[in-house]
Formats: structure tokens, C-alpha cells, sequence
């Protein structure tokens, strides 16, 4: 299962697929802006890359390899 977390937060979706899907789960990248939300995926999930702004991200270098995509809603309140 490879999983590309948008807009991760600190990642929450990627935590529950990975006690889902467990050595099966394979996260490929995030996307976040938020440097406090960086540094708390990068403790659980060290060496995975890290995109900082979703408009410089381009999803063609996966080649259609994603099983799962995720994004979280803002934190802003409406």
C-alpha cells in the first residue's frame, strides 16, 4: 500500500493506515507546510521526503504507484 499523505498535518492518516496495513503500509511522501507538523513527522517517519508547498508538488514522478491519497481539511476555523 503506498500512501501519499497531502496537506499531513502531524500525520494522523498516515498513522492509522500504518496499525491498518501495518509492513504493508509504505508512505512515499508528505506535503506540509506547517514547520511545527515537519518536525513531528519527521520523528515517525525519518527519511521520508517532506514537500513544504502542495503548488510545487508534481505527482507524475510516482508513474501512477499510489494506492492511497489523503489530504487533511485546514485547521482554520469557518
Amino acid at each position: 500500500m503506498r500512501h501519499l499523505d497531502l496537506f499531513s498535518g502531524i500525520a494522523g492518516f498516515s498513522l492509522a493506515a500504518n496499525r491498518v496495513w501495518g509492513n504493508e503500509h509504505k508512505v512515499v511522501s508528505f506535503c506540509e507546510i506547517d514547520k511545527f507538523c515537519q518536525k513531528v513527522i519527521r520523528k515517525h517517519w525519518p527519511g521520508v521526503h517532506i514537500h513544504e508547498d502542495i503548488k510545487t508538488l508534481n505527482a507524475k514522478q510516482w508513474n501512477g504507484t499510489i494506492d492511497l491519497l489523503t489530504g487533511g481539511f485546514p485547521c482554520q476555523p469557518f
